[in-house]
């Protein structure tokens, strides 16, 4: 199969930094790109070789999208604390349409991180310090990356007919895979790979893609964040304001206040 054309991107992102190299990437990928030889979704970019494709300036957050035989795929980059917290801990959403129209209908999305009743957000404590000098990084480095681990544990789907679930763990069998890690310059890396059955109807070979931060929330319902107690709460149909606690698997469904 030749390289997927991306010939109109959506980028929905929000908030602002600063990102190094910025004014040296076009705001959006300018063309299609065939994806590294032995690719491993892993959180790491060295099959990118450090490089990627565009950088969005609303948000300094630099992409690349490219495909294989197989698999379409996305990583991001992010070194803005704000950014990275965001995406953490209300995921991002990789929508595809391959039917050359800019609506939702037909298309899919695949989303990473996910959280339910089960498996809760919880504050992500991550300050990125204004220099690196003097710090243990790597302790730095393990600490948040086994926050994520704990933390990323789903993927949500929307518009696959073949897959009935919404939710996949990320150990899952049908082949999409996710992850994300933090580099010893505590910069963010994101990975993203869908099989491309799932996503070229009609032997299309061109796709229109939406990248997304999104707000934080479980089954709908928007959560608030509470830092100072690392917790967070959302407010239920009765219009009560509930608390998830700090276990990923609990949930204090009588709190409310």
């Amino acid at each position: 199969m030749n390289k997927i054309h991306a010939c109109i991107v959506l980028i929905c992102l929000f908030f602002l930094g600063h990102f190094a190299n910025a004014q040296k990437l076009p705001n959006v990928q300018q063309g299609s790109l065939r994806a590294p030889a032995n690719i491993k979704v892993d959180g790491k970019p060295t099959e990118w070789g450090n490089k990627l494709q565009a950088y969005n300036n609303t948000v300094d957050v630099a992409y690349t999208l490219a495909n294989d035989n197989e698999k379409l795929y996305l990583v991001i980059q992010a070194t803005v604390e704000s950014i990275i917290k965001k995406i953490v801990m209300g995921g991002l959403t990789l929508t595809i349409n391959s039917a050359g129209k800019r609506d939702s209908k037909n298309a899919v999305s695949v989303t990473f991180p996910v959280y339910d009743i089960n498996y809760p957000p919880s504050y992500f404590r991550f300050n990125k310090p204004k220099t690196l000098i003097g710090l243990n990084v790597d302790s730095l480095m393990n600490l948040h990356n086994k926050a994520l681990s704990t933390k990323y544990k789903l993927i949500g789907l929307a518009g696959i007919e073949t897959i009935k679930d919404s939710l996949l763990s990320v150990y899952n069998a049908e082949g999409i895979k996710a992850a994300a890690l933090f580099d010893n310059s505590l910069n963010y890396t994101y990975e993203m790979a869908i099989p491309l059955k799932y996503v070229m109807l009609n032997n299309s070979k061109k796709i229109i893609y939406n990248i997304k931060i999104n707000a934080a929330t479980i089954d709908g319902r928007k959560l608030q964040f509470l830092p100072g107690r690392d917790i967070v709460a959302y407010t239920g149909a009765d219009g009560a304001r509930y608390i998830l606690g700090n276990d990923p698997q609990s949930l204090e469904l009588n709190i409310s206040y």
